[in-house]
């Protein structure tokens, strides 16, 4: 039996010898819970809700997908036939939500198994320990890969509850409530927004009309360099289906842009370097390290013609990775060259060495005369404040501005008083001090890095440093 961890993938045949299996789920909780399983199109969206099955809908067409109580007080089965689905369903999503005021914190342990007649083949565990406010957990995802099916173990927190999960995936919900808002611009001359968002994950509601984008939108078209509203555009249009949880994030980004024109008149490399040191594991595990790469990923694909993130890691040693695409952002820190916990074995996970990784990221980008900006995550526990010193002295002169983030941690020694370190050519570095990611809204922490980011560029700018 396979103990799965998030992020991880197995071929269904392989486990299973076919495409016929059991999934079951079980959670212990002091309230009820509902699960479903959306069957979702090769966008990622619900264009058929015969293929929604939940409480109400015990079942799908061809009897492909179907819901039964399992043998267990708590747990909940999904009989599976991926032989009966039809081309159009490329994935099933199955998910856990709660309504009213309780919060997947309550949980005091899930999991979700993958059962090859009454023997069982493979386990995902979690726990409330790994969420915060979240009220639905999109646990695990069935999809087509080939001529084959393949489980993907997810548990990713959505703060919606059941209503806000179907209109994510581009379901309708029979609701008085009016359509939310545009989620993102057009370009300038456009005359409507990309069809609108729904819900807190951005997905989108079935049949919704395309509507002209509204007066903040408006403010940020006009405010902003055509190619970069193009950018935006061409961005949003892309948040769909895996990652229509982006969109949400998107909309934020593009209203701070309003504030900050300056931070969008050229070009900017984004690169992100996250510490990989074992006191980063929780970090990791529970997923706020990926929502830090979301939240990064969004920021920089905004600022950058390539609309991609370098992404570096380091621990006693440091080493950059795949960069951070729309293809791949989703499960960047489980999935890339097999995940954090391979990332902390390669890079020798006992302690942090901020400066290497500095020199590293130096050595690449210090030559180039474009401006690259640097988020550099770390928690603190700096030993070489000397070091760090040197190296920021000597990339004043170049285009790079390093704007460090403290997650979770302390003792961050020179980090704290960048403002005392002399001989610099240009303001450099920052320094924002989280306990968690989710301390500032989305909006505040775009409002932050901009702000750094401009004031930066009108430095260089004055100072001649950035290539015209």
């Amino acid at each position: 039996m396979i103990e799965a961890l998030r992020g991880q993938r197995e071929s269904i045949s392989g486990l299973c010898g076919g495409a016929d299996c059991v999934l079951e789920l079980y959670h212990k909780v002091p309230m009820e819970l509902d699960v479903a399983c959306f069957g979702l199109d090769s966008a990622g969206r619900l264009s058929d809700e015969q293929y929604f099955v939940f409480y109400n809908q015990k079942q799908s067409p061809e009897q492909a997908v179907c819901l039964s109580a399992g043998v267990a007080t708590g747990s909940e089965r999904f009989t599976l036939s991926l032989g009966k689905l039809p081309s159009k369903i490329s994935k099933l999503s199955f998910a856990v939500s709660i309504d009213g005021t309780h919060t997947m914190r309550e949980l005091e342990k899930g999991y979700v198994r993958l059962l090859s007649g009454q023997t069982e083949m493979l386990r995902f565990s979690y726990s409330g320990a790994e969420f915060s406010g979240e009220r639905a957990i999109v646990i695990c995802e069935i999809y087509r890969k080939g001529d084959d099916w393949r489980f993907c173990a997810v548990g990713r927190g959505f703060n919606g509850g059941l209503k806000a999960l179907i209109e994510s995936y581009g379901g309708s919900v029979a609701s008085p409530t009016p359509a939310q808002p545009p989620a993102a611009p057009v370009p300038a001359g456009t005359a409507d927004a990309p069809v609108p968002p729904a819900g807190q994950a951005g997905g989108i509601r079935a049949g919704a009309p395309r509507r002209p984008a509204n007066a903040a939108f408006q403010n940020v078209v006009r405010s902003l360099p055509a190619e970069v509203c193009t950018r935006m555009d061409n961005l949003a249009r892309q948040c769909r289906g895996d990652t229509a949880y982006l969109s949400e994030l998107y909309k934020n980004m593009f209203l701070m842009l309003a504030r900050y024109p300056g931070a969008a008149e050229r070009s900017v490399q984004v690169v992100m370097c996250s510490d990989i040191s074992g006191s980063m594991f929780d970090q990791y595990r529970n997923g706020r390290m990926q929502r830090v790469v979301d939240k990064f990923f969004t920021y920089a694909s905004t600022l950058s013609d390539a609309a991609t993130m370098d992404f570096w890691a380091f621990a006693a040693k440091s080493r950059q990775f795949g960069a951070v695409t729309m293809d791949n952002v989703r499960d960047y820190t489980f999935a890339e060259m097999g995940g954090f916990e391979r990332w902390m074995s390669m890079l020798n996970y006992q302690f942090n060495n901020e400066p290497e990784a500095m020199r590293d990221i130096m050595m690449i980008y210090g030559g180039l005369r474009a401006p690259v900006m640097v988020l550099f995550v770390t928690d603190g526990h700096l030993s070489a404040d000397w070091a760090i010193e040197e190296i920021l002295i000597k990339t004043s002169r170049f285009p790079i501005f390093w704007q460090f983030i403290g997650i979770g941690g302390s003792e961050y020694g020179i980090l704290s008083c960048l403002n005392e370190i002399d001989g610099r050519h240009s303001n450099n570095a920052a320094f924002l001090k989280l306990e968690d990611i989710d301390d500032l809204s989305d909006q505040a922490l775009f409002q932050e890095l901009l702000c750094n980011l401009e004031q930066w560029l009108n430095e260089l700018s004055c100072k001649k440093m950035l290539e015209e």
